[in-house]
């Protein structure tokens, strides 16, 4: 392999996962390991792992056992091209295998594990998520400077979107331009160098015109989206030695107890409408 392809090794099995992580560094990739249930998610959207291999005694405790893995598979952090390979103690039966496939899992790998086999098949499940990566980021980055394009950023604040809706949380958006107007392209460029290391890894920034840039943050209201604007407008302006004007606007998280007595699941906020009203707000 050309990179390093990252692994998130979840098991609860020391010998098994040493000799694991073993294999795979041999292999070429980097391994992260935890036999902890609770730091799996957030391992995993930290991380941003190019596969996942679980070990469902990591779910002994509770009553599915296939719930980290629908949580993993449903998490709009985690790319859906993302393989998750399961193992079990014993062996594999079929309606496992069928459930765990319906679960977002790749495979269900029961005793005696093979491991030879589904460390090569790791290979090819990984270099389709690579590839799919990497033709993704051709579509949907900006290649002056990393942010996401136009395209890119719809897609990834609507993905925000329906996270924020789910969880219950606020959605902010802000707009920035340079006071002075028009920029030289070699300025614009080194602008939108300036937004890609101010940005937060939470947050979706994007070049949404040769010199506007758009943030949109998650959990964050009208009143902390103040302190965001600041900090970034702070940072640009040290970095590229440039003013900027901002327009915001947010949306608040919706009470829980409202969601109880709904028959349908709540709309995701419109990001068409937040961006479009902060633009507004910059006039």
């Amino acid at each position: 392999m050309t990179i390093e392809p990252l692994v998130l090794l979840a098991n609860a099995d020391k010998w098994l996962t040493e000799s694991l992580e073993s294999v795979l560094t041999q292999g070429g990739y980097r391994v992260i390991v935890t036999a902890k249930r609770s730091q799996v998610l957030d391992v995993a959207r930290r991380q941003l792992p190019d596969a996942l291999l679980l070990d469902m005694a990591l779910e002994q405790r509770t009553t599915d056992s296939l719930a980290l893995c629908r949580a993993l598979r449903a998490d709009p952090a985690i790319s859906r091209a993302t393989p998750i390979i399961l193992t079990t103690a014993g062996p594999a039966l079929r309606a496992q295998q069928l459930e765990a496939l319906r679960a977002g899992a790749w495979e269900l790998r029961g005793d005696p594990l093979d491991v030879e086999e589904m460390v090569l098949r790791l290979g090819v499940y990984v270099q389709g998520k690579l590839e799919v990566d990497r033709l993704g980021a051709e579509g949907l980055v900006d290649c002056a400077s990393g942010l996401y394009n136009d395209e890119g950023m719809a897609r990834r604040s609507a993905e925000m979107a329906a996270f924020t809706t789910r969880q219950v949380m606020p959605l902010a958006c802000a707009v920035f331009q340079p006071v002075d107007g028009v920029l030289t392209a070699g300025g614009a460029d080194r602008l939108a160098q300036a937004f890609h290391r101010a940005g937060r890894m939470s947050d979706a920034v994007g070049r949404t015109g040769p010199a506007e840039f758009t943030v949109f943050a998650p959990a964050t209201d009208e009143a902390s989206l103040e302190g965001l604007v600041q900090r970034i407008g702070d940072a640009v302006a040290r970095s590229a030695a440039v003013k900027l004007r901002v327009g915001t606007s947010a949306t608040p998280a919706m009470p829980r107890r409202s969601f109880a007595s709904s028959l349908q699941a709540p709309r995701p906020t419109s990001t068409t409408d937040l961006l479009a009203r902060a633009r507004d707000a910059l006039h």
